[in-house]
């Protein structure tokens, strides 16, 4: 007896046949798609970083955000100082462009002032390196000594001779007393008009030693201390040389110090 093989698929329903074609056809395109889908994820995952870099690159800087650095950096510098700090910064011109910054750094350049006309650079580190100047300007109202009323030359300050003015100290030259502890019972060199700012070298010192009147002589040697009184016969400030007339009629010359006293060494 002869067997006859029928070809695999052969024997069986013409629908069965076309149904284990196509699940054959399904299964392979299944898995070549896979296949293919795998290979495109690890290529987006291996060029992410290097997208993300060029983006980060081409990507334009906030021109605001600068300025608002400067604003802030400005802001905090004067904090600590006396008065009430009033800051404008200039924007910047639209027309510039640069590589966004990770982390913008504000810095005042060697020499610029924290008041007055100034200027904040900027300068950036990564992912390109680049620097910018920011103009800004800074007022400081507090208050400043002034005359209170006309200040002839030669005069003694008392507090009734000075008043406290509310200003822009920034905007005048450095240096103007802010308090009157800074003045009183300091000489007036030239005479100072009512109103007027007063600075430090407009007044001198007040003698140490007043002409006539009484001043504690002291004499320093090798070992040896001598006091006595006098009447100064002229007047002069702490430093300066000063003569006093002794009891018994001799002059003596020193030099003049704080609380009327001259002082001699050997």
């Amino acid at each position: 007896m002869a067997f006859v093989m029928n070809p695999p698929g052969q024997g069986r329903p013409v629908s069965t046949r076309k149904y284990l074609a196509t699940a054959l056809f399904l299964s392979s395109a299944w898995m070549t798609g896979g296949a293919l889908a795998q290979s495109a994820v690890l290529q987006t995952a291996s060029l992410a970083p290097a997208q993300t870099q060029t983006a980060r690159a081409t990507q334009a800087q906030s021109l605001d955000e600068l300025v608002r650095i400067a604003e802030q950096f400005l802001t905090e510098k004067t904090r600590d100082l006396a008065g009430k700090p009033e800051i404008a910064v200039s924007t910047l011109d639209s027309r510039l462009k640069l590589p966004a910054c990770e982390k913008p750094i504000p810095y005042l350049s060697q020499g610029a002032r924290i008041w007055g006309n100034t200027t904040v650079a900027i300068r950036c580190e990564t992912p390109e390196p680049w620097r910018i100047m920011v103009k800004a300007h800074v007022r400081i109202h507090a208050p400043y000594l002034a005359a209170a009323k006309m200040l002839p030359q030669g005069h003694v300050l008392s507090e009734a001779d000075l008043t406290l003015i509310t200003g822009d100290i920034t905007a005048m030259r450095p240096g103007v007393l802010t308090g009157k502890e800074h003045a009183i019972g300091r000489t007036v060199i030239r005479s100072i008009q009512p109103g007027t700012a007063i600075w430090p070298e407009q007044l001198r010192a007040a003698r140490a030693i007043q002409q006539g009147q009484t001043v504690r002589i002291i004499s320093r040697g090798n070992g040896f201390v001598i006091s006595g009184e006098g009447h100064a016969v002229n007047s002069a400030d702490e430093g300066q040389v000063a003569k006093a007339k002794m009891t018994n009629g001799s002059i003596i010359r020193g030099i003049a110090k704080a609380d009327g006293v001259i002082e001699i060494n050997f």
